[in-house]
């Protein structure tokens, strides 16, 4: 431990008795998590000079505004005064990086605005609550107009450079607005439309906080608070100095989880998301447009030379390939697999039924003996694969099965007929169009709706074949029109 931070150990460690707190230690079990957590991304602070007694300041005075503490104010002014010596440290050191990026806006402040993240988020990066964001619980609408990067898998608002340039500009134009910081502050948390309508509603700025829910309603006592507290510091020494920014960047155009970097290349998940502080996404997705990324000094060409190796490592694990669709079993297959007991699910008709197993509607009439075409989703039909099935003029003379479950077998056209039926067909009077090749999940009807002028039965008679479930797949068929 330096002697440096010994001194400032023992003059910070002296504060007023703080007076019972009540509702209060959310807030400061939160900061004192936080602040334990932080680690300085863009300067390094040293105090060297703090001033050694604490004291409320009862008013607090902002851009010339005076501002006196209300008596829950003080309660959290007495909840801050009581963190650990350490935590107070890092309070100041945090509050010195907020001040690095502040000056990169280019825009006047007040200094007292740099203490309202500790208000709002309890210095908490990843804070979000009610849409409102980051350090500096910006809103998304806020923080986009202002540049902030903000994308499926990168947020702005996590980032204390960009949130604060965004946030200041936001809470000046407000302020500016309202004339007020109390009221440029409820504007800036719960949008000015909501204000506006309490202030027509003639609510008092202590009726409009007391109003909002419990996320906001402490926020500008909360602020006063931490001023009062900050005051005791104002002329504390602290030495800053800029971080060397110690990285490579590359650009990632396919789709890598950033653990397969982690493993792969042997940097640490904690440092990779340190050096990409406002990723929140565990994959790196830069298929459809490349993504910057991040990497320690000296580990890009690493990168590279490692690229597939990256990209393949447990890649069945990361990136588990779908799985296809899976048919819902609504049909049980008998026998030798030519008789097909099939359920009728909400939405079928006869003609997709018929399709669907490469038979014709009448067949399916009269193994069933169906008078017309109506059926009820949940009942049974019988179907049969192996043969071609009777036309419906010989099913007329046939007796018909009485119940949808019957194992007797119909009646079908026998190879003979089939033959038969084939030799009326006379290629003179027709034309050969084309050939065509059989393809999976092809059945007769769905290759005769190519050809308006064909049916199924056509096709099968051009091609002497008796039984459509027979098609092979790369099979040739032969497709004719009449002349």
């Amino acid at each position: 431990m330096s002697l440096i931070y010994k001194y400032i150990l023992a003059l910070i460690t002296t504060t007023l008795p703080t007076a019972a707190v009540f509702g209060q230690s959310d807030f400061t079990a939160s900061l004192k998590k936080n602040l334990g957590n932080y680690s300085p991304l863009y300067i390094e602070a040293e105090i060297s000079s703090p001033v050694g007694n604490e004291h409320l300041y009862p008013k607090v005075i902002i851009s010339e505004e005076p501002y006196s503490l209300t008596q829950n104010a003080i309660s959290y002014y007495d909840a801050i005064s009581s963190l650990p010596t350490e935590t107070k440290i890092s309070m100041l050191k945090a509050h010195s990086e907020i001040a690095y990026a502040a000056e990169k806006t280019g825009i006047s402040y007040p200094d007292e605005l740099l203490w309202l993240p500790f208000a709002i988020s309890a210095f908490n990066k990843d804070y979000e609550q009610n849409g409102n964001c980051g350090f500096w619980g910006l809103q998304y609408l806020y923080a986009i107009k202002y540049g902030v990067e903000i994308s499926e898998c990168t947020d702005g608002r996590h980032d204390i450079m960009q949130s604060t340039k965004a946030a200041i500009r936001q809470l000046e134009y407000f302020h500016e607005k309202f004339e007020k910081w109390d009221i440029a502050l409820a504007a800036y948390l719960f949008g000015p439309s909501n204000l506006k309508l309490m202030q027509v509603q003639g609510k008092q700025t202590s009726e409009i906080y007391t109003s909002l829910d419990p996320y906001g309603k402490n926020i500008f006592d909360i602020w006063c608070a931490v001023i009062s507290w900050a005051e005791n510091y104002r002329n504390s020494k602290i030495d800053v100095k800029a971080i060397e920014q110690q990285y490579d960047t590359i650009r990632i155009n396919d789709r890598i989880h950033i653990e397969q970097i982690s493993k792969v290349m042997g940097i640490s998940v904690n440092e990779l998301k340190s050096l990409n502080s406002t990723f929140h996404c565990e994959v790196i997705d830069g298929r459809h447009s490349a993504v910057t990324f991040k990497l320690p000094t000296g580990r890009k060409d690493d990168f590279t030379r490692l690229h597939d190796s990256i990209v393949k490592y447990n890649d069945t694990i990361y990136f588990p390939p779908p799985k296809p669709p899976v048919e819902p079993k609504n049909y049980v297959v008998e026998g030798n697999g030519d008789k097909i007991i099939y359920k009728i699910q909400q939405g079928d008709y006869l003609g997709k039924i018929a399709q669907k197993f490469g038979v014709k509607v009448s067949d399916i009439q009269a193994w069933n003996g169906l008078s017309n075409t109506n059926i009820t989703a949940g009942k049974t039909l019988v179907i049969w694969t192996s043969k071609k099935p009777a036309s419906s003029s010989q099913t007329s003379q046939t007796s018909q099965p009485k119940t949808t479950t019957s194992t007797t077998k119909p009646t079908t056209q026998t190879s003979s007929s089939s033959s038969s039926s084939a030799a009326t067909f006379n290629t003179k009077d027709y034309t050969l169009v084309e050939t065509y090749t059989v393809k999976s999940g092809d059945n007769p009807y769905n290759i005769a709706k190519r050809y308006s002028w064909a049916t199924a039965d056509d096709i099968l008679k051009w091609n002497n074949i008796s039984d459509p479930s027979k098609l092979q797949i790369g099979q040739k068929l032969k497709i004719y029109k009449k002349k």
